[in-house]
């Protein structure tokens, strides 16, 4: 068995079991109450930018054959309590093939407790090294760099999750990242969609990207998710605040304030937006744990906090394409 350590700012240092590459890694401490769907979590790209613990204890029994949300990990490192012997080469295998560092310890309980008491800290793996990863535009790292053309739909890549194309599978979608939009390719599509993706929404880089929502969400029908809510809610003139320690798992209950429905939902973000109602938008979607907003709508756009393609996690995504592909069709 190869050891490692993993350091914690403000906790200590946690040895385990090393998996995946013997590498020197750091980012931000975040958790997942997610049972299952962990490659979809590893490759999420919202992820990226931060070493995720695993609190449910046992992590790894299928594999890593589960197709996930990008080509690769997004994660700069894994935690987690158990991984079953059947298993561990594989995994190790996977993520040392893509540079990943992991640590098997039986402190992942203690870690969590610590983030949701103190909220998220920086951790590193091999030395005691620490540095915000929220300083560096993590968007322009998280693309696939793929670009689709020829939709009528056009999906904006700000590091978007692969189960969203699957509920849009009725539309001709035009992929193309954040820095190379125009309004010129949004006047010639049906509708626009902003996706995901990690890091802070007011990061400078971003800025010249979010005056031009204002723009698009004035001559054609926007949905946002996710970071796409975020960066639409600037662009209105709203403000968005960095979470003790963030929602980032498949449990979460949303209440539609419109239709009263409420759905179990799936999370992955550290910063949620100051709903102001003088702004030009109603509260759509308000978190029921802790009643932070989780999506806004006027007339020409609809916003999720929550991730309604739902992948990991339920399909319980309050109809959110439904309603987008109604504004296509109002439009």
């Amino acid at each position: 068995m190869k050891l490692g350590k993993l350091y914690v700012d403000g906790l200590g240092v946690f040895e385990g079991e090393s998996i995946g590459s013997d590498v020197f890694s750091q980012g931000e401490m975040v958790f997942t109450t997610s049972p299952s769907g962990y490659l979809k979590s590893i490759t999420d790209p919202s992820y990226s930018g931060q070493i995720l613990v695993f609190s449910f204890p046992f992590i790894g029994s299928y594999g890593v054959g589960e197709k996930g949300e990008s080509g690769r990990p997004m994660v700069r490192g894994v935690v987690m309590n158990h991984v079953p012997e059947l298993m561990k080469s594989e995994f190790s295998e996977y993520l040392e093939r893509w540079g990943v560092p992991g640590i098997i310890t039986k402190d992942t309980r203690r870690i969590v407790d610590y983030i949701r008491v103190n909220g998220n800290r920086l951790g590193s793996f091999g030395t005691k090294r620490f540095d915000d990863p929220y300083k560096t535009n993590l968007v322009d790292g998280a693309l696939e760099g793929e670009v689709m053309s020829g939709g009528n739909i056009l999906l904006v890549d700000l590091g978007l999750k692969r189960n969203i194309l699957k509920f849009l599978e009725n539309y001709s979608v035009s992929v193309i990242p954040y820095n190379r939009i125009n309004i010129g390719l949004v006047e010639k599509a049906d509708g626009v969609i902003v996706s995901n993706g990690p890091g802070d929404p007011t990061h400078p880089d971003l800025s010249l990207f979010v005056n031009k929502l204002k723009s698009m969400i004035e001559i054609k029908p926007v949905l946002g998710i996710c970071l796409g809510h975020q960066l639409i809610s600037l662009s209105l003139g709203m403000k968005t605040e960095k979470m003790k320690f963030g929602h980032r798992s498949i449990n979460h209950p949303v209440e539609d304030l419109k239709t009263g429905r409420i759905g179990i939902t799936t999370h992955n973000h550290g910063f949620s937006v100051v709903f102001d109602g003088t702004k030009g938008a109603e509260e759509r979607y308000r978190s029921l744990n802790d009643g932070t907003n989780e999506g806004i709508m006027g007339k020409n756009f609809l916003t999720s906090q929550f991730h309604p393609e739902g992948g990991p996690g339920p399909r319980d995504e309050l109809g959110v394409f439904e309603d987008f592909g109604r504004m296509l069709r109002e439009r």
